[in-house]
């Protein structure tokens, strides 16, 4: 930290600029304190801030009282950080003044950006240009500011400021929305959780979510780190800080926007479709080790379930109550994500005998009726925590909660407070006091059935990052090679099945012919299909003809495809997978977010329809392509459904992996599909029957 009397001094860093400065700038600052360019000196005044404070104003002399400057250049003392409030128009004067002044940083409050549509895009460019010539850094525009409690910098407009105090803790918070901060705050106050540092990122025009979380991990004050998110702006940042974050022991959880229909990208390919964007970002968050929670409310809650803990081994949940009803809304919630359900172990019923209790083996501890006498709740969860066969504990209290918090909750705290497993807590009624008791606790605890469920499976599905596989560098440079001599963005289904044999994935014999007539070399019966780059469902089109087993169908199916498609560069004949026992959908794409991404799925015309795949961020290798394959329902009949025999997995990993590696191209892929991957019985291999590959405009 650097020494708030050096009026000289340059701050120690970007982060004593944004959080600890010594004076900060309130360009368009308002001399009236209830305008939303007047609230900052107010605020920055009710709550305490030690540094000084210059409100800009070159139609004032001053402002609320304190003395006001026509520009920051005017200022005697330094200026680590400014806040910005003039119209759009001006920002940018505004910024070049901060820069003549040596302001290391600035946060754009102002609107009427990127936000606005393509003038508005063009000028925030113009902006960020501006501001790295002259040596700014910007949070922004349309950001709501930042929020340093410790210090009680309160550069914010957000009116949840008028609260009295604020309570400094270890979350700290960064959000794409500037309402969230205060919801947040505000939410987090009535629980009696602080928060270490809040930032509204606006618009990201320069520093983004990535870059800050990587601040944020050389925080000590900040122990987990909140994201809000609507969009993934700067993945390769931000998996870079998160792999950081996992390293120092500081959760990274989120809460991001997009699980509907309406988030989904338009695609060429049935992958595009199939891997939507919920998909792809749960995929990125899962390599990197970034907690996804379902409910806003999640935010607050979730941590102390992570903090101090490792990802779990397994899935396995505890669940033991004083309340039949509450503990099976959040058994049911769990069972319905994925969470195995775990009866009382031995050790625990044969403590509940000593206490004169006999319980059942159903999926609940379940002590109703007896789990307030004393003794009893303690002797059961002392065991689930020591079962190495339970992941995590969910505790459910009752009526008790409410009436006698010291007696429902003791034992929780008791026996959970240090415990190496995390621990949930739920009071089904209404019962502040017991909920204020686990928080002073560090005990995560909820208010409804969903959250907690919610909150202990986004633990439970919580991975360490997972490690970038290396790749074949002879496929690449083959692959490469054919890429390079592409003709146009879109290849047609030949050169981008040459492409995939380069990176090691069989095909299936093929050859083009120009006209009917040609001698063909490939084995019968055979496929025939019009050959043209811009025609990506051939079969849609009626494009397509199957079983072709004689040189006379097979040019009479010429001809018939060539004047259906007079746009045709040829017709592909190629020879049709024999031994097939099931086919799927193996897909590539870079994500608009996430970045490079591989799915596998059912396959056929339909597989969108389902919408059953798995996603990865890319690359894999082969076993992370075999976990893919173990979680596609639609896969279960190549994987020996009911006894039957399994199909070439083996073979079908090493396929997957080996597509993964479109990946690393110099070439950019955009996305690239197998459907179908025909999948032959075990030790028989795999076949690529159609392709699709699509480079990246440049």
């Amino acid at each position: 930290m650097p020494d708030t009397n050096d009026r000289t001094a340059a701050p120690a860093s970007l982060a004593d600029a944004l959080f600890t400065p010594r004076g900060v700038a309130l360009i368009g600052a308002s001399g009236d304190p209830t305008k939303n360019s007047g609230r900052p000196q107010r605020f920055l005044k009710a709550h305490g801030f030690t540094g000084e404070v210059y409100p800009i104003n070159p139609g004032r002399d001053e402002v609320q009282g304190a003395k006001a400057y026509k520009s920051v250049a005017d200022v005697p003392g330094p200026v680590d950080h400014a806040f910005v409030m003039v119209p759009a128009k001006f920002v940018e004067d505004a910024i070049r003044d901060c820069g003549a002044k040596g302001v290391p940083v600035a946060t754009i409050y102002s609107d009427g950006f990127a936000e606005t549509g393509d003038d508005g895009r063009k000028m925030q460019e113009r902006l960020v240009a501006t501001a790295r010539e002259v040596g700014v850094r910007l949070i922004g525009p349309n950001s709501m500011g930042v929020i340093h409690p410790a210090s009680s910098l309160t550069l914010s407009v957000n009116a949840v400021l008028e609260m009295e105090g604020i309570k400094p803790g270890g979350l700290s918070l960064i959000s794409q929305s500037g309402t969230i901060l205060g919801t947040l705050l505000s939410r987090g106050a009535a629980r009696g959780i602080g928060f270490a540092r809040m930032i509204g990122v606006g618009n990201e025009s320069d520093l983004a979510v990535g870059e800050l979380v990587d601040l944020l991990v050389d925080d000590p004050a900040t122990k987990s780190i909140l994201l809000f998110l609507e969009a993934v702006r700067d993945a390769d940042k931000l998996a870079a800080a998160a792999r950081r974050a996992f390293d120092a022991g500081k959760p990274v959880i989120t809460y991001k926007l997009g699980r509907s229909e309406a988030g989904r990208e338009l695609a060429l390919s049935h992958s595009g479709a199939i891997a939507g964007p919920a998909k792809a970002a749960d995929a990125f968050f899962q390599s990197n080790a970034i907690a996804r929670v379902e409910m806003l409310e999640g935010l607050l809650e979730a941590p102390p379930l992570f903090m101090g803990h490792p990802p779990p081994k397994g899935k396995r949940v505890a669940v033991v109550t004083t309340t039949g009803g509450g503990a099976a809304s959040v058994a049911d919630r769990l069972g319905a994500l994925g969470a195995t359900l775990a009866p009382a172990p031995d050790a625990v019923r044969a403590a509940l005998r000593e206490h004169g209790l006999e319980i059942g083996r159903g999926p609940l501890v379940d002590l109703t009726m007896a789990g307030t006498r004393e003794g009893i709740y303690g002797a059961a969860l002392e065991h689930l925590l020591a079962d190495d066969g339970i992941d995590a504990v969910v505790t459910v209290v009752g009526s008790s909660g409410q009436f006698k918090p010291e007696l429902a909750v003791a034992p929780i705290v008791e026996k959970a407070a240090g415990s190496s497993k995390p621990v949930a807590a739920f009071i089904a009624p209404q019962a502040d006091k017991s909920l204020a008791l686990l928080q002073d606790a560090g005990i995560a605890n909820f208010r409804t059935p969903e959250a907690c469920a919610d909150a202990v499976m986004a633990f439970l599905n919580r991975q360490a990052p997972r490690p970038v596989p290396a790749v074949d560098d002879h496929a690449k440079e083959k692959a490469e090679a054919i890429l390079s001599r592409a003709p146009a963005e879109n290849l047609n289904e030949r050169e981008a099945s040459l492409v995939f044999e380069a990176l090691g994935l069989p095909i299936a014999p093929a050859q083009v012919i120009k006209e009917a007539g040609e001698p063909v070399a490939v084995p019968y019966p055979v496929a025939v299909k019009v050959l043209a780059r811009d025609i990506q469902h051939k079969t849609e089109r009626g494009l397509v003809r199957l079983g072709i087993d004689t040189p006379e169908a097979l040019w009479q199916a010429a001809e018939e495809l060539l004047a259906l498609a007079p746009e045709a560069e040829g017709i592909l004949v190629q020879s049709m997978a024999q031994g097939v026992m099931g086919e799927l959908i193996a897909g590539y794409r870079l994500d608009a977010e996430a970045g490079p991404i591989v799915l596998v799925g059912p396959g056929g015309i339909l597989a969108e329809v389902y919408d059953d795949a798995a996603v990865r961020t890319a690359p894999i290798d082969a076993a992370e392509a075999m976990a893919m394959i173990e979680e596609v329902k639609g896969l279960a009949p190549i994987r020996g459904f009911r006894g039957k025999p399994p199909g070439d997995l083996k073979a079908l990993a090493e396929a997957l992996a080996a597509l993964s590696t479109l990946a690393v191209l110099d070439a950019p892929v955009l996305e690239a599909e197998i459907n179908p991957l025909m999948v032959r019985e075990d030790g028989a291999g795999v076949v690529a029957v159609d392709a699709l590959l699509r480079l990246k405009s440049s």
